[in-house]
């Protein structure tokens, strides 16, 4: 069952922990400071505790940014307009169509026509907006401190560990994908590559958000990844067609020799899996038994070109194309190790 998943995802018990840490915390420290609407301290404050710290200042950018602007707005017209229950309405109808135009264009000002409208709202008068105003911000600003400071003594995560491990898990996937043995089975782990390609551009956003924008110190480039593992679903997807035309060309000497380069790439894939993550420290990521098992298919094709060359389906024609995608194959993976580990397919041993 879906539900007895969740409660044996430690990570979910984690964020559990996480939210519930920060909304008391920030519930205390409204009601002592006697913060005239400290509910605003625990929405903030659980709304911003995300799955890593990364996640975490995203939400605590978008929520400033909705806030001083809702603030901002929401003041500007309330001392323009006239007092009473109309002055109010107009000023509400005015700022929260205004700064909806915006928000639908800018998410991280969703929070500002909320915002505005509190102060229309909750404010007895014009002559109360600032105090008001303040209120707000201050009660945002101490969930926001809270919940940034739960993310880092509450089971801290970081942005950079969960997006090596989705690209651990990427790997895997595409190593699976290389050597599936039916086109239905790629299939399937090609739709597990869509959505999981779909969260590791999450979590590059977060990584640069935990970041701010500079390049990690540990040589792992969110940017360089994201771009060479691309690169490399498309030279695998073209790989993997390769293969399929050469298992229909029946001809089992050259689908032997193309499984093996296939399954070398696999266990390279996989031995960069492991180091990515951690969990193989010192893996032999080699690039050799890749370049052996293609030579030996080149070779063999070479051996039998003349067989080939009369085959109607283009043996030859097809030993070009596969050359041509492993190639591509190659230079993907020159890439992304050397944005992962900080070596190449050609210097790695």
């Amino acid at each position: 069952m879906a539900i007895l998943d969740v409660l044996k995802d430690a990570g979910a018990w984690k964020q559990g922990f996480r939210t519930a840490a920060a909304g008391a915390l920030s519930f205390l420290i409204a009601q002592y400071f006697d913060l005239p609407q400290g509910y605003w301290s625990v929405v903030t404050a659980v709304m911003i505790t995300q799955e890593s710290m990364g996640a975490t200042l995203q939400a605590v950018r978008d929520r400033l940014i909705g806030t001083f602007a809702g603030a901002v707005v929401g003041f500007l017209l309330a001392v323009f307009t006239p007092s009473g229950q109309w002055g109010t309405f107009i000023g509400l109808t005015i700022s929260i169509g205004w700064l909806g135009i915006f928000a639908a264009r800018y998410p991280s000002l969703r929070i500002a026509p909320m915002t505005a409208a509190i102060m229309f709202i909750a404010t007895p008068s014009h002559a109360d907006v600032v105090v008001s105003a303040a209120h707000r911000v201050l009660e945002i600003l101490v969930g926001c401190l809270v919940g940034v400071g739960v993310q880092l003594m509450v089971f801290p995560e970081r942005a950079e560990t969960l997006l090596r491990n989705k690209v651990a898990q990427v790997l895997s996937l595409i190593a699976a994908f290389v050597t599936a043995d039916s086109q239905g089975s790629a299939a399937q782990i090609d739709r597990k590559l869509h959505d999981a390609y779909g969260q590791m551009d999450k979590l590059a956003k977060q990584v640069e958000a935990e970041h701010f924008g500079q390049t990690l110190g540990s040589g792992f480039d969110a940017n360089d990844v994201n771009h060479a593992l691309r690169h490399l679903r498309i030279a695998a997807f073209v790989l993997r067609r390769v293969t399929d035309r050469v298992s229909a060309a029946e001809e089992p000497a050259l689908l032997e020799r193309v499984q093996a380069v296939n399954r070398a790439i696999q266990t390279y894939l996989l031995a960069l899996s492991s180091e990515v993550n951690g969990t193989g420290i010192g893996a032999n990521v080699d690039a050799d038994p890749m370049d052996t098992a293609m030579s030996q298919l080149c070779d063999d094709a070479q051996a039998q070109r003349h067989k080939y060359a009369a085959d109607r389906l283009g043996g030859m024609e097809i030993v070009s194309s596969y050359k041509d995608a492993y190639e591509q194959v190659k230079m993907a993976l020159n890439e992304l190790t050397r944005a992962t580990v900080g070596t190449s397919t050609d210097s790695t041993r």
